[in-house]
């Protein structure tokens, strides 16, 4: 599979301070024949909000990006941070009244957009424009003097700011300072630096995508419209809590019902089990990195039960939580923060992954202990927390029996 990229280019303020990062896409231009403006903004978009991630590629900067009318007729502009993004659209895109209403409204519940590459200034002639841009994006190389300074000019009025683009030398950079640009952008400063990312599979997206959005508090209504929209992943996830290893008192049979019967936590947990299961999958339908999971999992909730008797229900989801996990880079085969970045875990859960040092970081360790047959680590372990041997050993046949149940179902559902 071709790694995933994206560029981007700083927008520099009059005091050589960056502003922003314009975003632009990098790769093999679609075909003439479909809406490529779109499909390039699409792919760039994508790539920074599911791909590398919107912190890595502007870090606590605003990112301009360009965006076509289907952008906002058809809503795809609501899936976007509008805190973190400048939506730039070309000035004969602006020229569509019903466009422009939208985008008004938009402004309203606090988009930001700008003028790109502003090249024909008969366009600043429409006075809804000014209730709508923020920015003015001016192509150096399009517009003579006269005419960037009048732009400017009918911006600063108007309390818009303007980014001079196409920036190529000092002298260029040094006439639009003495035209008060407030903004530049070009190779003088820096040539747009192209970042790259191993892709993640578009089903293994769009699974991460469905437990970031319970993990963040979606509306039921949002989960069983995003969990609608994704066919394949909601037919399987029925099949598999359907399967007899959950032995449910009834049939699970729509995501608003599964959401009532497990609730989020549950839910949340089981995707990335299926996430583990799908990834993991050899041609002979063994799974046997979910088979881990399942051990690992078992064993940290088991643990948790045994050196601190009172444990709330969140803890021991939080248990099971870090148990998966920890090995979830072993599907990616990338570093684990690299990872957990995609996936927006609490400062708990990551301190128990990388340091170790608190409730459930002790537990993984114990965990691992275990899976090693350390003798001498399982000793001094026993010791520290008071356990038997024996505990030790039930725990550990009791996770072989819900492995051998949880393998024969995945064998049953793979048929």
């Amino acid at each position: 599979m071709d790694a995933f990229y994206i560029a981007r280019q700083p927008v520099i303020d009059r005091k050589n301070r960056v502003f922003a990062y314009e975003i632009l896409f990098r790769g093999k231009k679609p075909a003439e024949e479909i809406d490529r403006g779109t499909i390039m903004s699409a792919t760039a978009i994508n790539n920074l909000i599911n791909v590398i991630g919107v912190d890595d590629v502007i870090g606590p900067h605003k990112g301009i990006i360009k965006i076509t009318p289907l952008f906002i007729t058809r809503k795809l502009i609501e899936a976007l941070p509008k805190e973190r993004l400048i939506f730039a659209l070309f000035e004969e895109d602006m020229k569509d009244t019903e466009i422009l209403g939208t985008l008004k409204k938009y402004k309203e519940e606090g988009y930001t957009f700008a003028i790109n590459d502003l090249q024909n200034v008969s366009i600043l002639e429409e006075p809804e424009i000014f209730n709508i841009v923020s920015y003015i994006k001016i192509d150096h190389e399009a517009l003579d003097d006269d005419t960037i300074r009048l732009v400017v000019d009918i911006a600063k009025k108007r309390q818009i700011r303007t980014i001079c683009s196409k920036i190529e030398t000092r002298k260029a950079h040094k006439e639009m300072e003495e035209m008060l640009c407030d903004f530049f952008q070009g190779f003088f400063f820096s040539e747009p630096e192209v970042l790259e990312e191993q892709p993640i599979r578009a089903e293994t997206g769009s699974i991460l995508m469905l437990w970031n959005l319970i993990r963040n508090n979606a509306s039921t209504d949002e989960l069983v419209e995003a969990f609608e929209r994704e066919h394949a992943i909601t037919l399987q996830l029925l099949r598999f809590i359907n399967s007899p290893f959950f032995s449910l008192r009834q049939t699970v049979t729509s995501i608003r019902h599964l959401i009532t019967l497990l609730g989020r936590n549950q839910l949340s947990q089981w995707l990335l089990v299926m996430l583990f299961a799908k990834e993991s999958q050899n041609d002979d339908g063994n799974h046997p990195l979910v088979l881990m999971v399942i051990n690992r999992t078992e064993l940290m909730v088991g643990l948790l039960k045994l050196i601190k008797k009172d444990a709330s229900k969140a803890e021991h989801e939080t248990a099971y939580l870090v148990g998966i996990l920890s090995l979830i880079h072993l599907i990616f085969r990338r570093p684990p923060r690299e990872i957990l970045k995609h996936l927006h875990v609490s400062e708990e859960i990551e301190t128990a992954l990388f340091d170790g040092d608190n409730l459930y970081g002790r537990l993984l360790g114990m965990v691992r202990t275990i899976e090693n047959n350390d003798v001498e680590e399982m000793n001094a372990m026993l010791q520290k927390y008071s356990l038997s041997t024996k505990e030790i050993n039930l725990l550990s046949l009791e996770a072989m029996k819900k492995v051998n149940a949880f393998d024969e179902a995945l064998k049953e559902i793979s048929r």
